[in-house]
């Protein structure tokens, strides 16, 4: 009962928390997704001129995502320093968090990614292994860094001004999923879950650093269980 209660009361003070209202709006995500899906054009084009291959496109390399990435993360960027002319990390709440979400962050996000590994291994689904490279490129350093700066950073607290953090934590995890391309329900259900966990201790935390921590040892973890 005690910690049922604890729960609620946790979940209380997020669903109450204000997180810094944003100078920026609907209208910047809007531009912001706009340039995700610009970007399938882009390839085509590239691969018409013959600077890519089709299969680099089909099998991406870990330079071609990596340059995906840092083209995502300039355009974000460049909307928070030159059209709103505001320090980018902190406007996106990257900040220090305290230890205690310090240590949630490093609980939560190894707990969820051997849950999922466990489900996966009950059902006798395969995860393939990512090779060492692309983990610590993207699954500890680009991907948390891109992601949780687009969804918990710059999305998230626009929402939360209409929504309300809750809700606002769960459109975002949506979006999270869907921008994964998951594959079947399972991939869109586990996607979907770690998202509202990083949302909420985004919102418990006020700071992306928080879930971007949560992310990257979900990853590692999830990478460790395939691996064995």
């Amino acid at each position: 009962m005690k910690i049922g209660e604890e729960a609620k009361n946790h979940w209380l003070a997020i669903k109450n928390a204000r997180l810094d209202p944003p100078s920026w709006g609907y209208e910047d995500i809007g531009a912001f997704f706009l340039l995700i899906v610009s970007l399938g054009p882009i390839l085509r084009l590239l691969t018409r001129l013959r600077f890519l291959s089709r299969s680099a496109i089909i099998n991406p390399s870990v330079g071609l995502q990596s340059a995906v990435v840092v083209f995502l993360g300039a355009g974000l960027y460049s909307v928070l320093r030159f059209r709103y002319r505001q320090p980018v990390l902190k406007s996106l709440g990257w900040v220090v968090p305290q230890m205690v979400h310090i240590i949630t962050a490093l609980i939560v996000g190894p707990s969820f990614a051997a849950g999922i590994a466990l489900y996966l291994r009950l059902r006798n689904q395969i995860t393939p292994p990512v090779p060492i490279v692309e983990l610590l490129v993207l699954g500890l350093i680009l991907g948390p860094l891109l992601e949780e700066s687009l969804f918990r950073g710059y999305s998230l607290p626009v929402l939360a001004q209409t929504t309300g953090t809750i809700p606002a934590v769960i459109i975002t995890a949506v979006l999270f999923a869907l921008f994964h391309g998951p594959t079947n329900l399972v991939h869109c259900v586990s996607f979907t879950g770690t998202g509202i966990a990083y949302g909420w201790m985004r919102a418990a935390s006020r700071s992306t650093m928080a879930s971007a921590l949560m992310h990257a040892a979900y990853n590692l973890v999830l990478f460790l269980f395939t691996r064995t």
